[in-house]
């Protein structure tokens, strides 16, 4: 007891306190076993459930549109390549380069195949499976495409994922494996871990598998198995399926069989071990292994079809930290970023004369909102949050505290 009373009153007097956020559920809406995307800070939740539903948010998930009246036929996948948004399905491209306000008829040449199941971007190169064992790719946009030809004899039905780094490419096949190419898709080889690989997902050079465990290719042929992290029963109960990733961060969804237990792993090592982010996700169906998760600069999101809801969880992973709670400031500041110009972290500090409702917002010059870093209520005291800039590119943005009717901005310098 007197240990318990020690380590409440050194809380007390240090106020020191790491905010960890959880899961929360922001929408309700069936669209069968559905997919979500996202592109910038704009989010797709799309599925087919009686009829076609392809919902679009640009708040952080708060509001949602249906916008299927733009489409004529069933969208088999939205995806984000650049500038432009692809919405894709039979016999049909479209694109849009507003985030989804408008979509136009893509007409793309060289695409033989009836069905665009999945689109894939490896950042310069778009890939596209159709019917069959094919895969399409265009370096200009979708407008014109060459067709790669996955030859090998047991390459016999359309592919469930696609995955490219360079030369490299994984093509998945479901009950059968993956097929690795090493020289750009002139010669494929089958090769599969004990249990086959049902994903794939291109991230920092390397390309992983998921499937009954985790996956990472570290040869030309070789998986490796990663369990660092995860709970016991990976790859005999449990496995991971849909992986995304943004900034230096990468996410997969671990699923176990017997409890039916969701969980989100993530790691910012290149996959070598593995951490779970928040918690409390509510029992899940095994559903697709792909497009489960979608990542925007500030926020994870996740689909679960056995609630028929969408989950966020805020990806900035910050630690505030709070000094003496006798050491009040004398007035409300936000102070300049440390270091400015900086690659690719820096520190923000700010102090609360007394507590307040708290935003601290990033923005791009042109006042478009890019990350939330601070949002709700804190009390008086003096704060500092570190902030990743990874996934933003060079240039001058602005960051934006808000306690009560107190408003400051400050400008800060990516240099990479």
């Amino acid at each position: 007891m007197k240990k318990i009373i020690f380590y409440l009153l050194v809380l007390l007097f240090t106020g020191t306190a790491s905010v960890y956020a959880q899961w929360e559920k922001i929408a309700s809406y069936n669209v069968g076993v559905g997919r979500i995307e996202a592109h910038g800070s704009t989010v797709f939740l799309y599925g087919f459930q009686g009829e076609q539903f392809v919902y679009r948010s640009t708040d952080n998930g708060t509001s949602w549109i249906n916008i299927a009246s733009k489409f004529p036929n069933r969208i088999m996948c939205v995806h984000g390549h650049g500038t432009y948004v692809f919405a894709a399905g039979i016999g049909f491209f479209y694109y849009s380069t507003d985030d989804g306000v408008t979509w136009s008829v893509n007409s793309s040449t060289g695409f033989t195949g009836t069905i665009v199941s999945r689109l894939i971007s490896d950042g310069t190169t778009l890939y596209a499976l159709s019917d069959g064992a094919r895969v399409f790719k265009s370096t200009d946009n979708g407008n014109a495409w060459s067709e790669i030809k996955v030859n090998h004899v047991n390459a016999i039905a359309a592919g469930n994922d696609f995955a490219a780094s360079g030369n490299k490419m994984v093509f998945c096949m479901g009950n059968i494996g993956s097929f690795i190419s090493n020289d750009g898709g002139a010669k494929w080889i089958l090769s599969d871990p004990s249990s086959y690989v049902a994903a794939v997902h291109a991230f920092n050079g390397d390309i992983y598998g998921s499937g009954f465990g985790m996956y990472k290719l570290v040869s030309d042929t070789v998986w490796q198995s990663i369990i660092t992290g995860f709970p016991v029963g990976l790859g005999v109960t449990a496995g991971t399926r849909s992986t995304v990733s943004v900034g230096n961060k990468i996410f997969t969804y671990y699923y176990d069989v017997i409890t039916q237990s969701a969980k989100i792993f993530a790691s910012d090592n290149n996959g070598n071990s593995w951490y779970e982010v928040g918690n409390d996700l509510p029992p899940a169906l095994a559903s697709s292994p792909i497009d489960l998760l979608a990542a925007t600069p500030e926020y994870l999101y996740y689909y679960n079809s056995n609630t028929t809801s969408v989950y966020r969880y805020p990806i900035q992973g910050t630690t505030v930290v709070e000094k003496s709670n006798t050491d009040i400031p004398a007035e409300f500041s936000l102070s300049q970023n440390y270091p400015n110009p900086f690659n690719p972290s820096t520190v923000i500090k700010y102090q609360l004369v007394e507590n307040s409702q708290v935003t601290l917002k990033v923005y791009d010059v042109l006042g478009k909102e890019l990350v939330t870093l601070v949002t709700g209520e804190q009390q008086a005291g003096t704060y500092s949050i570190d902030f990743d800039a990874s996934h933003l590119s060079s240039g001058i943005y602005f960051y934006a505290l808000k306690a009560g009717s107190f408003i400051q901005t400050k400008k800060m310098i990516v240099l990479k």
